[in-house]
């Protein structure tokens, strides 16, 4: 007899059920329940048909010797769609690849696997019943995750996934705080229960990510308000929707330190909304809001952080219009205007001069000026002068050299490394990265050229990322990373192939939450780089 396939979710109970059904029959004397008793081997029709006859019957027509063993099978396949549907939920929470519709398209019973999968997907009418009926499900906390309800619709990315659910996850919010969802509610980072760092409040679900508006109003209209990590967040979204929702409910932004986001990434719209709020631009910043990996890192003025992270000088003017001080030294000690000179900066260190900022320049100062302007006549000049300054210049003024690969400045880095800058500098205040790091990740093909020429570590790795320069040139693709104002990924890829760079451990994959540009991709394929894709069960 052909066996009957399992279904990719079998139920237990149903297989249960129909053993009963299948003895019930077969004791009434029908044929047909007979048949399928006999069918199974010697005996098997011989004597009371029991329970266990009936489900040694339905084990093997679907394939299997014994009920054991089909009982075993469902139960891993139980299991292995309960892992699932928790993937499911976590990439529909905290992914930015699209992993959540890849999943979903695989295996659309994602969407009915329980009621947490429909709070995800804004189905509405099913959470409606479920709520009807379980009405405790608007203020009992996940016992895996101890995330409420209201967090995972606020913080679903299905709004932006599939624009034909944002609707139906405002209403499910909706209905949530109808039942008694309180808006300012806290849990720990989603699927870390217990571990320290920022509660979550469904305010601060909905901002960050991708950002949710119509929640976010819906929010602020049941009395959630805003604090400082909330503005933080909303401070990351390119459109400012959030930002300008929340910041009229913000108690006083006068102290925050959520102009890091906005300064971080140079979006001068964003500091300028924060500033006619109230932002005081001479209020220190959290390094590590600014992306410094050293946690004993001391606060740092805004005007100093838009100079360290080159926001240019738009931004820079802007807050100097607002009152930013000139000449407050950053935590290296030195002023606004030295930063900008030695980092060749020569726009924002003029705007400074306009604004009354002292021009007071150390012969160090004025050297590394040289070095960044690529002026050798200058640089030598100064070394002429002052003939021990190059033994005198610390680690963090080497740093130039990264700085100057950031920027794809093969001119500047040659005459660096020509006065006896070594090639393997880090800029350890930040992330560890070499120079050779910072071309690659910049896609500076020439400077990475003049750099592996003159003796850079090509498996160097950073101390932060544990990452080699080929990754940051993938990364690098991707993002677009760097300062070089004509990068080439793909030529810089090739470099660093042709240099004998490792591609151990490598793998392109559509989770890789920092894909290569699809250009390096193909590349990267050429070159022989496998594929992995776990949105495949076992993947």
């Amino acid at each position: 007899m052909s066996s009957e396939a399992l279904p990719s979710r079998p139920s237990l109970d149903q297989l249960r059920r129909r053993a009963k059904e299948l003895r019930d029959a077969a004791r009434s004397g029908d044929p047909a329940a007979l048949g399928r008793i006999t069918g199974h081997g010697p005996g098997a029709g011989r004597g009371p048909v029991t329970l266990a006859v009936a489900q040694l019957a339905i084990a093997r027509e679907h394939g299997y010797p014994s009920w054991p063993q089909l009982v075993a099978e469902v139960q891993a396949r139980t299991a292995e769609a309960g892992q699932r549907a928790d993937e499911f939920l976590a990439a529909s929470i905290g992914d930015w690849t699209g992993r959540a519709v890849r999943m979903l398209d695989r295996d659309p019973w994602l969407a009915g696997y329980d009621i947490r999968t429909a709070i995800v997907l804004g189905d509405a009418a099913r959470v409606r019943t479920v709520l009807a009926r379980d009405p405790g499900l608007a203020t009992r906390p996940d016992d895996r995750t101890g995330w409420m309800a209201l967090h995972a619709a606020c913080a679903s990315r299905w709004h932006r996934l599939d624009p034909a659910r944002a609707g139906g996850l405002t209403e499910v919010a909706r209905l949530l705080l109808d039942a008694g969802a309180d808006p300012a509610v806290t849990a720990p980072p989603f699927a870390r229960p217990g571990e320290p760092g920022r509660q979550w409040s469904p305010l601060l679900c909905a901002v960050a990510g991708e950002p949710n508006p119509a929640i976010t109003r819906l929010l602020l209209d049941h009395g959630a308000r805003p604090d400082d990590n909330v503005l933080y967040l909303a401070a990351f979204d390119a459109g400012h929707e959030c930002l300008q929702l929340v910041l009229p409910y913000a108690p006083d932004i006068t102290a925050t330190t959520a102009l890091s986001a906005p300064i971080s990434t140079g979006d001068i719209t964003g500091v300028r909304l924060m500033l006619e709020a109230g932002a005081d631009p001479n209020h220190l910043l959290d390094a590590g809001l600014l992306g410094s990996s050293h946690e004993q890192s001391p606060p740092v003025p805004p005007l100093s952080a838009a100079i360290k992270l080159e926001a240019g000088p738009e931004l820079a003017g802007l807050l100097l219009d607002y009152g930013a001080a000139t000449d407050v030294p950053g935590p290296d000690g030195r002023t606004p205007y030295q930063q900008a000179a030695r980092t060749g900066q020569d726009q924002v260190a003029e705007l400074l001069a306009r604004h009354g900022a002292s021009t007071v320049l150390s012969p160090a100062d004025e050297f590394l000026a040289a070095c960044r302007r690529a002026d050798r006549a200058a640089a030598t000049a100064v070394l002429a002068a002052t003939p021990d300054l190059a033994a005198q210049l610390s680690a963090e003024d080497h740093r130039i050299l990264t700085d100057a690969a950031d920027h794809g400045d093969t001119e500047a880095v040659g005459l660096m490394l020509d006065l006896g800058f070594p090639p393997g500098t880090r800029s350890e205040q930040d992330d560890g990265a070499t120079a050779l790091h910072r071309a690659a990740g910049a896609g500076s093909t020439s400077t990475v050229r003049l750099l592996l020429d003159r003796g850079a570590d090509i498996e160097a790795r950073d101390t932060t990322w544990d990452s080699t320069p080929l990754e940051w040139a993938m990364v690098g693709s991707g993002m677009r990373l760097g300062h070089d104002p004509h990068p080439d990924w793909p030529g810089t890829i090739g470099v660093l192939l042709d240099a004998g760079a490792s591609t151990s451990g490598i793998t392109l994959s559509p989770d890789d939450p920092k894909p290569p540009s699809p250009e390096v991709a193909a590349l990267l394929r050429a070159r022989g780089i496998p594929e992995h894709d776990s949105t495949t069960p076992g993947g």
